[in-house]
C-alpha cells in the first residue's frame, strides 16, 4: 500500500493552503452573477390546461411542469378560469420589442454600463438620449432636474418620465398569439402611463416599485414616489389595481391611493377638484407669456405645463405655483403651444387635467425700440422727431402722437416705411409718441413703449449781431430750473469747427473772449444736469458779426493811399 505522507504533506504547505482560501472566497471567480428571471403574468383561458399553456405558449412542451412549480400547483393541476398564472420569461417564446423616444427635453440620459442596480446614482455610466432613439428591455432611463422624455410603445401606448426620475424597461415583447406585454421598474420620480385602448386578455402593462406593483387595462394613470418610503397612484381615467403586501386594490377615474413601504394600500380617496380654465390671450405677441394661476379653495399649488403639441408629449415648461400667483414663460419660441393645468392639494395629490389649451406665440418681428429721444426729454423748436430702431422683417410702421398718455387724444396717426417721424408744427406743450410694427402678412407687434417729450419754443438769445472789434454777450432764457448749460459757436452749421466750446455753465449768458472776425456763424445750447445733458441741442441759430465801423485812423490812411494811387 502507497504511503500517503508525501501526499499529506502537500495538503499542509503554504501555497496549497492559499489557493484553498482563494477557492472558499471566490468559488467562481469569473462569472458575474445572473440576474433572477423575470416573472410573466400569463391569462388562463377558458377551457384549456397547463399542458396547452406550455403548448402554445412555451419553448419546450415540458415546461407545463415547472408552471406547476412556480405557482403551487400539484395534482390534478387544475388552474382557474380568468386568472394569471405566474411564468418565467425564458421559458416563454417572443418576440422582443421595444419603445421608442418620442420626445425630450432637458437633461435625459441611458444607462450604458451592463450592472444596473436600480439606484441611478454614482458609479452608473450613462449616454444622452435623443428623440428617435430606442429604448430595448433591460435598458434605464435617467432624467435630470429640468429633463423629460416621452417613450412611444407598440400599439400607441406612451409613457411621461418625468424630472428627477429613473424608469427602467423590464421586458417588452409580442407573444405567439399577438398579445403584447409590458412591465417597467420606477427607481424613482414620476411617471404617466397612457394606454389607449383597452388591453386584451392576455396582455399586461404593469410598473413596479421597491413598495408596490400598478397594474392597468386600458387607462391613464399618474405612479409617483413622492418619497422614498411611499408611492401615490392617481387614475385618470379607466380603472387602476395597486398591489402592496399581498393586498389589492382596484381605483378609478379621479381617484387616488397611497402605499407605504410594508403596508398595504390605503383607502382610495377622491382626487382635488381641477383648477378653473385661466384666460389664455388667442396670441401673445412678445415675451414672456405671463398667466395667472385661477384661484382655487382647497389647491396649495397650481402646475402648468405647456407642450409643443396637442398631445402633451413634448413638454417646454412646467412649473407649480401658488393659486392665484402668475407663471411667467420667458422661453417659448414663436409657433402653436398647448398648456394644461392641475392642482395639486397638501397631501400631494394632483387632480384630473384642464386642458390641453390651445395658444400661439409670434415675437418676429418683434416690438419697435425708441431710440430717441429719451422720455422726458425736451425737444427744441415747432417740430418734433422721433427714430427707433429698424428691422428689415417689416413692410411698414403704424405710429400714434397724442396729447394724452393714454392715446385718447391722437393728433397724428401716420403709416410710413421709414423708422424716423417728423411731426407736423406743434404748440409747445407735452406729447406722447408710439409706434408698432406692421410684417408682410398682415402680422403687427405690440405698440412700443411710450415716450413722453416736451416741446419748447428755441431758446432766443440775446447779441446775435456784433461788429468784429466788439465782443458779444449771448443770453437765453431758463430752461430748467438748476439746470447748467453747454454752449457751441462754430463757423459751419454742422459744428465741425468750433470757435467756442463751453460746458457746464452755471448762468444763462456768456461773453465770448475774443473779437470775431467778420462773418456767419452758428450758435447752440443744451441743458445738462448732474454733470449729463438732459436734452438734445438746440437748433442751430446764426449770428452776424460786422466789418468794424472805420475810425479815423483808417479814414486818414486810407485818403493818403488813394492820393498816392493817383498821383
Amino acid at each position: 500500500m502507497p504511503s500517503l505522507q508525501p501526499f499529506h504533506r502537500r495538503l499542509c504547505s503554504p501555497l496549497f493552503l492559499v489557493l484553498l482560501l482563494v477557492l472558499f472566497a471566490c468559488p467562481l471567480p469569473c462569472r458575474a452573477a445572473e440576474p433572477p428571471d423575470a416573472m410573466v403574468p400569463l391569462h388562463v383561458a377558458a377551457g384549456t390546461n397547463l399542458i396547452h399553456l406550455a403548448r402554445d405558449y412555451c419553448r419546450n412542451r415540458d415546461d407545463w411542469k415547472i408552471i406547476a412549480r412556480i405557482n403551487n400547483l400539484t395534482d390534478p393541476y387544475l388552474i382557474i378560469e380568468d386568472t394569471s398564472l405566474q411564468v418565467p420569461l425564458s421559458l416563454l417564446l417572443v418576440d422582443k420589442l421595444s419603445a421608442t423616444v418620442a420626445s425630450t427635453h432637458g437633461a435625459v440620459s441611458r444607462v450604458i454600463n451592463d450592472h444596473d442596480d436600480h439606484d441611478g446614482r454614482d458609479g452608473q455610466q450613462t449616454a444622452p438620449l435623443n428623440q428617435g432613439d430606442t429604448l430595448a428591455p433591460g435598458q434605464t432611463v435617467i432624467t435630470g432636474p429640468d429633463g423629460y422624455t416621452h417613450l412611444l410603445l407598440p400599439d400607441h401606448t406612451y409613457t411621461r418620465i418625468e424630472p428627477d426620475s429613473q424608469l427602467t424597461l423590464n421586458y417588452l415583447f409580442r407573444l405567439k398569439d399577438g398579445n403584447v406585454k409590458a412591465d417597467f421598474f420606477l427607481g424613482r420620480g414620476k411617471v404617466i402611463h397612457w394606454v389607449q385602448d383597452k388591453l386584451r386578455a392576455n396582455e399586461s402593462f404593469q410598473t413596479r416599485t421597491p413598495i408596490a406593483i400598478t397594474g392597468i387595462r386600458g387607462t391613464e394613470f399618474r405612479l409617483k414616489m413622492t418619497e422614498t418610503t411611499a408611492n401615490t397612484v392617481e387614475t385618470l381615467r379607466g380603472r387602476v389595481e395597486v398591489s402592496g403586501l399581498g393586498r389589492s386594490t382596484t381605483i378609478g377615474p379621479g381617484q387616488g391611493v397611497r402605499v407605504e413601504a410594508g403596508q398595504p394600500p390605503e383607502q382610495p380617496r377622491a382626487l382635488p377638484a381641477p383648477p378653473a380654465r385661466p384666460t389664455l390671450e388667442q396670441l401673445y405677441r412678445s415675451l414672456p407669456v405671463v398667466i395667472a394661476a385661477p384661484a382655487h379653495p382647497t389647491a396649495r399649488f397650481i402646475r402648468l405645463r405647456i407642450t409643443a403639441d396637442q398631445q402633451t408629449q413634448a413638454t417646454l415648461f412646467d412649473q407649480s405655483v401658488t393659486p392665484g400667483a402668475k407663471f411667467t414663460i420667458g422661453q417659448l419660441g414663436d409657433g402653436a403651444h398647448f398648456a394644461s393645468l392641475t392642482a395639486i392639494d397638501a397631501d400631494n395629490f394632483e387632480s384630473l387635467v384642464v386642458g390641453p389649451l390651445a395658444f400661439n406665440v409670434r415675437t418676429v418681428p418683434s416690438t419697435p425700440v425708441i431710440s430717441s429721444p429719451k422720455t422726458g426729454s425736451t425737444l427744441w423748436g415747432k417740430q418734433g422727431v422721433i427714430e427707433w430702431l429698424e428691422s428689415d422683417q417689416v413692410d411698414h410702421y403704424q405710429l400714434e402722437l397724442a396729447t394724452d398718455p393714454a392715446f385718447n387724444h391722437v393728433i397724428d396717426r401716420q403709416q410710413t416705411t421709414s423708422a424716423r417721424y417728423t411731426s407736423p408744427e406743434l404748440q409747445p406743450g407735452l406729447y406722447h409718441f408710439r409706434v408698432k410694427a406692421v410684417a408682410p402678412d398682415g402680422f403687427h407687434t405690440l405698440h412700443s413703449i411710450p415716450v413722453a417729450w416736451k416741446l419748447a419754443p428755441t431758446p432766443k438769445m440775446g447779441g446775435m449781431e456784433a461788429t468784429a472789434n466788439i465782443r458779444p454777450t449771448l443770453q437765453w432764457p431758463v430752461m430748467a430750473e438748476g439746470w447748467a448749460y453747454d454752449l457751441q459757436v462754430a463757423s459751419d452749421e454742422a459744428f465741425t469747427t468750433l470757435v467756442v466750446d463751453q460746458q457746464g455753465l452755471q448762468t444763462t449768458s456768456f461773453t465770448l473772449e475774443e473779437q470775431l472776425v467778420a462773418g456767419t456763424y452758428f450758435v447752440r445750447i443744451r441743458g445738462v444736469e448732474n454733470g449729463q445733458p438732459t436734452c438734445p441741442w438746440t437748433p442751430p441759430q446764426t449770428m452776424t458779426v460786422k466789418s468794424k465801423p472805420l475810425g479815423w485812423e483808417e479814414l486818414f490812411f486810407g485818403v493818403v493811399t488813394l492820393g498816392i494811387i493817383l498821383l
